[in-house]
């Protein structure tokens, strides 16, 4: 800005009768005032830089990891092995058609799958495998580990797979069959949020009807108190077992929802 100044006043000393000289800089604008000689000198602001994005913007809300529970540890095995399985790879054989959620160290799912499937993750962490029969059976939750130079191979034994699958109970007639319920259960698993999990099972009850048991199941997947009363309010038309209701009020916690429940299925 000197330098422009500068050219100005020597401009100046050329032209006796020059009264005002306009420099265009690149700062905000200013007047400077000389004996016999006005020097406007008019900037132009920079553009007005957009706020940054909000940085503590809370993120979607993930799915809800099931409670713990240790299933399995006698029925199934697990071997490591250099050969046949790739390393950082758990191999699950059985039982055939079962559904399975494995979940990582932080709570996230790593995904779902039907049996049989390979699984890789990272070397020498530990992950969680859940296996649900497609009646709603939870035959195997348990950590296990992926290493890194092995791979391994979960498998149900041998005796005990047509023992588990002969003691799936029979479904009443018109009742939501074992695979669609897993589906259901799934979808409901799947929701972020609550209204939307209730929606799920009022979609679901517009064309099934449900036994005492699989609604148990289905309020257990819900978080707030209100929405596990709201499960048993949805479904409370379509349940084809009501002698066995008193079953369901074993999935509440608080004596008021206990009695919202009774209420619902005198």
């Amino acid at each position: 800005m000197k330098k422009l100044l500068t050219a100005a006043v020597t401009m100046c000393a050329f032209n006796v009768f020059a009264q005002t000289i306009d420099v265009q800089v690149d700062d905000d604008g200013a007047s400077v005032a000389l004996p016999n000689l006005q020097v406007n000198v008019r900037g132009t602001k920079a553009p007005q830089q957009q706020p940054p994005p909000d940085v503590d913007a809370a993120p979607a809300p993930s799915q809800q990891q099931p409670a713990v529970r240790v299933v399995g540890q006698d029925t199934f095995s697990i071997d490591y092995s250099p050969l046949g399985v790739p390393a950082n790879t758990i191999k699950v054989l059985s039982p055939e058609g079962a559904i399975a959620q494995v979940w990582n160290e932080g709570g996230q799912l790593e995904g779902s799958y039907a049996v049989p499937f390979n699984f890789q993750g990272r070397g020498n962490t530990y992950y969680r495998f859940i296996l649900t029969l497609p009646d709603g059976q939870v035959v195997f939750d348990r950590k296990l580990e992926v290493k890194q130079f092995l791979g391994g191979t979960l498998r149900m034994k041998g005796a005990k797979v047509a023992v588990a699958v002969a003691a799936a109970p029979e479904q009443p007639s018109g009742v939501i069959n074992a695979a669609d319920f897993a589906a259901l259960k799934k979808a409901v698993d799947d929701a972020s949020f609550s209204d939307e999990k209730l929606g799920v099972v009022k979609t679901a009850a517009e064309h099934s009807s449900f036994t005492v048991q699989q609604v148990g199941e289905l309020v257990d997947l819900m978080s707030h108190s209100s929405d596990k009363v709201g499960v048993v309010e949805v479904l409370n038309k379509r349940i084809v077992d009501r002698k066995n209701g008193f079953q369901l009020l074993g999935h509440f916690t608080f004596s008021g929802d206990k009695q919202k429940v009774q209420a619902l299925l005198k």
